[in-house]
């Protein structure tokens, strides 16, 4: 892929929250899941008694290395958070679409920009789709579905970087020798992508297709289409004028999402370029930043905060990114 993205955007759960307040945010996540039918995940909630899924899976993760019925457990815990995001995508709410998102596709987002969505959910590409921004045939990174071709084409190739994986990401084997490998594929359908899906029921895997997320636990091991994914995003940090985080805290344990903050920083001899951060906790934010880095970032990187919501930030946002 040649990198020709001049922002990239980071997009954490306070984008999704912006548009469906009922979302939850991670500290919500296990109370959510385990309240909507997540009953494998319940059961090791009350056994761990914790309030804290990364805390809960990452003791999962390290018990199931050595037992099968743990980790027949972990997968299912993986099929219920997938399930219950399926229940945010943008077909939900647009019969009140909410004016900030609509000037995010419209107006925000140029040609080839690459967003980084750390969200299961598929708001961001449902709203992208319905404005005719974008389209999933081209517009997912390193992910295929090969149906996708009689759908209409991305047209302004922008490309989103589900690192996360996504609640309509699935793996399934690969057909071939080797019944071991696997690659991640994605459904098609109306719910999805009420635009370009509009007459489309596809699945994303040929055989034994299964959810794909990488659930929020400090164990993160990437299938390796996830992999190659973090290796183009690198490529495109190396290369963008912008880097835009909204409704992302930056947590010390995002290890990749650091990396990538690094990779777009470490330019110090080139010309200058632009951190924005809008989030009502921006100033938080930026001060982790700042103390992460050796030396003065505002040296070599026009910093813009925006300590806003959605709402009121947009604007803001849209004036920031133009030269």
């Amino acid at each position: 892929m040649e990198t020709k993205s001049k922002t990239i955007f980071l997009l954490g759960a306070g984008f999704t929250k912006a548009a469906i307040p009922q979302s939850p945010l991670n500290t919500e996540l296990l109370e959510a899941i385990s309240k909507d039918g997540g009953s494998t995940l319940a059961k090791y909630k009350n056994k761990y008694e914790t309030d804290d899924i990364e805390k809960l899976l990452t003791q999962l993760d390290l018990e199931a290395t050595e037992n099968n019925e743990i980790r027949k457990d972990r997968y299912a815990i993986n099929a219920e958070i997938s399930s219950y995001f399926s229940k945010f995508r943008f077909s939900e709410i647009n019969s009140d679409i909410p004016s900030w998102l609509e000037a995010f596709a419209l107006s925000v987002l140029n040609q080839n920009d690459s967003i980084v969505c750390l969200n299961y959910d598929c708001l961001l590409e449902g709203a992208l789709d319905t404005f005719g921004v974008w389209s999933p045939n081209g517009g997912y990174a390193r992910i295929n579905n090969p149906l996708s071709d009689s759908i209409p084409e991305n047209p302004k190739n922008i490309r989103i970087y589900k690192i996360h994986g996504s609640e309509n990401f699935v793996e399934s084997s690969v057909i071939g020798k080797n019944p071991e490998q696997t690659s991640i594929g994605f459904h098609i359908n109306p719910s999805i992508y009420p635009k370009s899906g509009a007459h489309s029921h596809f699945g994303g895997g040929a055989k034994d297709p299964k959810p794909y997320i990488i659930a929020p636990s400090f164990v993160k091991i990437p299938h390796v289409d996830i992999a190659a994914m973090m290796l183009e995003l690198l490529k495109v940090g190396e290369a963008a004028k912008n880097f835009v985080i909204i409704g992302c805290g930056m947590r010390p344990e995002d290890n990749f999402l650091w990396l990538l903050l690094t990779r777009f920083l470490n330019k110090i001899l080139e010309p200058r370029h632009r951190l924005v951060i809008l989030s009502p906790s921006s100033e938080n934010i930026w001060k982790r930043i700042s103390n992460y880095w050796v030396g003065d970032i505002c040296r070599f990187c026009d910093v813009c905060i925006i300590p806003y919501e959605l709402e009121e930030g947009i604007s803001t946002l849209e004036s920031a990114l133009k030269d």
